[in-house]
């Protein structure tokens, strides 16, 4: 009975101690001045569209930072100020114990690029299926959609989301041409044929076909005969042969 007493006698003392140390430490870091900036960009597959230097800029637009106490610092403001740049997904900006304000930024990813005509000027598709503005500094090589706007290029959207995972069919996919009520083509990176879809409706049973179709066709020597390959027939693969 007595050992219980004095364990919870102690634990009472250590959780009693670290919250005073949690507020001598808080109260020391409002009354801190920050001396730099630290600017963590996460890498996405090789791309760059944002940068440590434009994250900098961003925010020395609004705020000079250094120098200033992290008392006086708006954290929500800075992150606001980041959110600016059109590539970037999240921000967390937290001061350090090294007097350092930190900040940790994701950038979107872009999975396919909108070519709608030769007028209007191409956009990305990130991996949440929204528009994104190219980048004058970096190109993703991404599969290009053909479609007259953003609405109707939605059938090869949801194509690429499927598929992006998957690195056999991400890298067989070069260009989709959108066309009328949601069919679509894909221009793949191997062979001639362009591939008819007339829906993703059943979309893995149709590329299991597909893959079945073009192994045979490869080991006959003959894939490049083809010149359009039809799933949109039930349970079918129509190949269509050059004359």
């Amino acid at each position: 009975m007595i050992r219980t007493i004095a364990l919870i006698s102690t634990t009472l003392l250590l959780l009693g101690a670290t919250a005073t140390l949690v507020g001598f430490a808080q109260l020391e870091e409002q009354n801190v001045q920050c001396t730099a900036l630290e600017v963590d960009v996460e890498e996405i597959d090789g791309m760059f569209f944002v940068d440590a230097a434009g994250v900098k800029d961003a925010i020395f637009a609004n705020d000079s930072i250094r120098g200033s106490f992290f008392a006086d610092l708006n954290l929500a403001d800075i992150s606001d100020w980041v959110r600016t740049i059109p590539a970037v997904d999240d921000v967390e900006v937290y001061p350090g114990l090294d007097r350092i304000l930190h900040i940790h930024v994701t950038q979107r990813k872009p999975i396919a690029r909108l070519h709608m005509n030769a007028d209007a000027t191409d956009l990305y598709i990130d991996s949440k299926g929204k528009p994104l503005a190219l980048s004058p500094y970096f190109t993703a090589r991404v599969p290009i959609i053909y479609a007259p706007d953003l609405e109707q290029a939605e059938p090869a959207i949801a194509f690429i989301q499927a598929i992006r995972h998957d690195s056999f069919w991400s890298a067989f996919c070069d260009q989709i041409v959108v066309q009328a009520g949601g069919q679509f083509e894909i221009i793949p990176r191997i062979g001639n044929a362009r591939i008819a879809f007339d829906s993703n409706i059943e979309l893995q049973d149709k590329l299991d076909k597909l893959f079945t179709f073009y192994f045979e066709q490869i080991q006959r020597g003959n894939l490049n005969d083809y010149k359009r390959i039809d799933l949109s027939y039930q349970d079918q693969v129509v190949a269509q042969r050059y004359y």
